[in-house]
């Protein structure tokens, strides 16, 4: 599917994984691509902005709309990892991870959605994660699914004023992301040895060099295509084709799921 061209294109977190792949792919294509991060500028169209910052991501969203009018193209694609026993994270860690991967998007909608014209689309990059939970994952996995949540619900409130929504359900890709997790470390007691084997599985069989996983490239490719349709699904699945069986099976039997993911980490 041919990528629109001449629109312009918001990306948080665009300096690093998918959305830098992401930014690359539209800019390539002939559009204006607009960073919000909250590390170094690298351009005139870069925005540095702590996305959990809501007075701070409202400016700049005055900002992008005076400098460039309408938007076209808006992808809440910041977030980060985190891993440990949700009795022990602490509170401040639980508040930061549902500021940065929920209210920030939350945030952002809201200060662009009177920029964006009517055939703009949204896109809000959610995880498999929180349709096929990992144990330790716990607030990773509520976070973006209130993000899917919020994706489902703008979707209907957007669609009398012509703004088309979509939730990405991102499965395993080649980055840094894993590796870069908030871990929440624990040195003993119950849950030591179970987490110890979890954070094993996934840093050794689900690193960045790991089989069964799509590349940047591939994964913003079939993230651009998806928001590029004439009308973009409710939900659309971004992952290699060994997800295409595992992710209907978790939807609609989550109780079998989560007994074979209980299974091959409980032998971790």
């Amino acid at each position: 599917m041919k990528l629109p061209t001449g629109k312009t294109v918001v990306i948080t977190g665009a300096t690093s994984g998918i959305g830098k792949a992401l930014r690359a792919l539209y800019e390539q294509a002939g559009n204006i691509v607009i960073n919000i991060s909250r590390h170094a500028v690298e351009g005139a169209n870069d925005y540095a902005a702590d996305i959990a910052d809501k007075e701070k991501i409202e400016a700049v969203a005055n900002d992008i709309g005076r400098r460039f009018g309408n938007v076209d193209i808006l992808i809440n694609n910041a977030g980060y990892g985190q891993s440990g026993p949700l009795e022990l994270i602490p509170d401040t860690e639980i508040r930061r991870i549902t500021d940065v991967n929920f209210l920030g998007a939350v945030w952002l909608t809201r200060a662009l959605i009177k920029y964006m014209a009517p055939g703009s689309v949204i896109g809000y990059v959610c995880s498999v994660g929180s349709i096929i939970p990992m144990p330790y994952r716990t607030m990773y996995a509520a976070t973006k699914a209130a993000l899917g949540a919020l994706a489902f619900g703008m979707r209907m409130e957007l669609k009398p004023l012509g703004i088309r929504v979509s939730a990405l359900y991102v499965a395993a890709v080649k980055t840094d992301f894993s590796a870069h997790r908030e871990k929440i470390q624990v040195s003993d007691g119950k849950y030591y040895k179970a987490l110890s084997g979890t954070d094993r599985f996934i840093d050794d069989k689900g690193g960045k060099n790991a089989t069964g996983k799509l590349s940047s490239e591939a994964a913003a490719r079939k993230m651009a295509r998806a928001l590029a349709r004439k009308r973009p699904k409710a939900e659309q699945l971004i992952a290699t084709p060994a997800y295409f069986l595992a992710y209907p099976l978790a939807k609609f039997s989550p109780g079998l799921a989560i007994s074979i993911i209980e299974k091959v980490f409980g032998a971790c």
